[in-house]
């Protein structure tokens, strides 16, 4: 738990840098409609200082140091508007803006059911982001050949359910394999073994490099090189917002790992260092200290791939409901950071199909993106493969990525993978390099309807890019049925706060001051507690079940503390039961250390200082879930 006297330094601290605000409200002129998650830019003379967007009932507020600001607010499909804004106090400023007249109306599809809706079209002055009803359907077992249908497949209506499309609504879970890199080596061997021949894709060979300055602060994107003696690159990747690169030896599943010592080149700000004699991950993780400026880009670009065939629609209404305040949420870590959004939807191959791909390249303004998505529709499809290396080579290689940034990232929406043959299998594998090499991490959502074979492809590309694995679960009720991970622990949220997670977590770092953004991740910093909640009775002999952990109700209660939080490198940690396996990564989940046998009552010490400034996670597994504790890594 941070000091008082820390905590009023920093408050004060941050008061005395931004005293002051601009505030206000964005709306259409002609009904007065609420813009939410419209842009609101601020710019001292040419240079942009601060981006924020507006909340669901079109607020913002952003602070300031004293001075003279030009304010400029942008919205799809309408007009922008700048102000001048003197700011000496909290200035007020509300913005009213009006259709643009050179762009075409476009109108809404309401039998898309996503949840938005543009003010100009609802006259009757309703929020700008409508909620309407979705129909949800429960108990999706498909029907055998002549048996009849139940369920989705039902035309009996009382097997209906209405809920209300809103931001919340969908259940995911996440398997990071890079926290328990051990036990994917395990399940991809032998579990999901035969898959890796049949997609011929096994990121094999793990390097992993941690980059930071001379003051410990984490250096993002510098190219990262791994190479065999004779100089043949093996593999290229980017480092991240933590400053740490995952390169592989090879992603062909057969291939065999090349012998002898390997090397690292590190290209950054047009100087290359080389590592030599680079030790794979089993052994250790490489360092590097570069005698570099602070100064990360605030550059973040996301873009949405995404499977528009008929199969996706119940829950693409839900997505597309998430995706405001999924980004809200993640841009509120710092004003600084520049987001822009960019889309690509995709079908199949085929001639019955109305297109293969669909793209909208990266733009700034969240109502564009928001807007084309809204456009689309979930259609088509037949059989269960579809063009998913088609659209990843749109986006990957297509649209208009930063060439600096501090994060980009694909979120790559689907329930099926591509076709199997081996042209594609070779695609799968180049378009996995080509995303590393650009320092674009995957992040795979899985709907209903996904197979194992899908799963297994999926964690690859999340492993093979620097990503994580995600994916819905049936808690929500939404959708047709949801297959359980190949794994041994995982935690159920809602999908919204899971993806806010990773963003969070893949796009702060902290200051050139060594501060580090509050992300409101809800982790505790002191003190963690069994978190026994909801219970149910099973009826199976084990007795009453906490649905959480899956652990018997009556099991003992774990109580395990750490200190000194923030710290300089060295925690102590206490437990009141023994705990077998604590894992210390980084805010990703990324394993950084596995510290076994920790004694109940017995005071244990780990040593942080050879990582990065910046926010790390202690975490214990416990019957189904995790017991997680937040600790702040922090140079003086």
């Amino acid at each position: 738990m941070r000091s008082p006297i820390l905590a009023t330094l920093l408050f004060c601290t941050t008061l005395a840098t931004h005293a002051q605000s601009i505030s206000g409200n964005l709306n259409e002129r002609t009904s007065r409609s609420a813009l939410g998650y419209g842009n609101v830019d601020i710019y001292r003379g040419d240079e942009l200082i601060a981006s924020v967007l507006t909340d669901r009932d079109g607020n913002f507020n952003v602070r300031l140091d004293t001075g003279a600001y030009r304010c400029v607010v942008h919205y799809d499909g309408f007009e922008s508007e700048t102000k001048m804004v003197h700011v000496r106090a909290d200035e007020k400023v509300d913005f009213s803006v009006k259709e643009d007249a050179r762009k075409p109306r476009r109108e809404r599809s309401e039998a898309m059911g996503s949840g938005i809706a543009r003010a100009h079209d609802k006259p009757t002055g309703r929020s700008t982001f409508a909620t309407p009803v979705s129909k949800v359907y429960l108990d999706m077992d498909m029907p055998s050949p002549g048996e009849p249908a139940t369920g989705f497949f039902a035309a009996d209506p009382r097997r209906v359910v209405e809920k209300e499309v809103g931001y919340g609504v969908l259940t995911a879970g996440e398997v990071n394999d890079f926290a328990k890199w051990t036990l994917w080596q395990d399940i991809a061997e032998n579990t999901l073994g035969a898959l890796k021949d049949l997609w011929a894709i096994a990121p094999t060979g793990r390097y992993t490099l941690d980059l930071q300055t001379q003051r410990g602060l984490p250096i993002a994107d510098a190219v990262v090189r791994l190479k065999r003696k004779d100089g043949t690159v093996l593999f290229s990747a980017r480092t991240d917002n933590t400053g740490k690169a995952e390169l592989w030896s090879t992603l062909d599943a057969k291939a065999e790992k090349p012998g002898g010592r390997l090397m690292m080149d590190v290209e950054y700000q047009g100087r290359t260092t080389r590592i030599d004699q680079v030790m794979p991950f089993e052994q250790a993780v490489n360092h590097l200290v570069l005698d570099a400026p602070c100064g990360p880009s605030d550059n973040v670009d996301v873009a949405f791939v995404v499977d528009a065939t008929g199969s996706m629609q119940d829950e693409l209404n839900f997505l597309t409901a998430e995706m405001n305040d999924i980004i809200f949420r993640s841009k509120r870590i710092s004003d600084q950071l520049n987001f822009r959004f960019a889309n690509v939807f995709y079908r199949d191959i085929g001639s019955e199909e109305e297109y293969t791909t669909r793209s909208m390249d990266f733009s700034r303004v969240l109502s564009a993106s928001v807007n084309f998505i809204s456009d689309q529709a979930a259609e088509g499809g037949g059989d269960t493969p579809e063009a998913v290396e088609v659209a990843l080579d749109s986006a990957i290689n297509h649209l208009s990525w930063s060439a600096d940034a501090r994060a980009r990232i694909i979120l790559l929406i689907l329930d099926a993978g591509p076709h199997i043959t081996p042209e594609i299998q070779q695609k799968m594998q180049r378009l996995t390099r080509q995303a590393a090499d650009k320092g674009i991490r995957i992040i795979p959502i899985t709907a209903s309807g996904t197979d194992k074979a899908t799963e297994y492809l999926m964690r690859t590309l999340a492993l093979g890019t620097n990503g994580t694995y995600t994916f819905l679960t049936n808690h929500s009720g939404v959708g047709n049925d949801h297959i359980e991970p190949t794994t041994d622990h995982y935690d159920v949220e809602s999908l919204n706060d899971l993806l806010v997670r990773v963003l969070k977590s893949y796009t702060y770092m902290p200051g050139c001051d060594q501060r580090i953004p509050e992300l409101e991740l809800g982790y505790p910093d002191s003190l963690v507690v069994d978190p026994l909640t909801a219970q149910r009775t099973d009826t199976t002999a084990s007795g009453p079940i906490n649905e959480s952990t899956g652990l018997p109700t009556d099991s003992v209660s774990i109580r395990w503390s750490y200190y000194p939080n923030p710290t300089t490198g060295i925690v102590h940690i206490t437990a009141d039961v023994d705990i077998p396996e604590l894992y210390v990564t980084d805010l990703s989940g990324k394993l950084l250390q596995l510290v076994k046998g920790v004694k109940a009552d017995l005071p244990m010490r780990i040593d942080l200082s050879a990582y990065a400034t910046g926010i790390y996670l202690i975490r214990y597994p416990y019957g189904k879930a995790w017991l997680s504790g937040k600790v702040v890594l922090q140079r003086s």
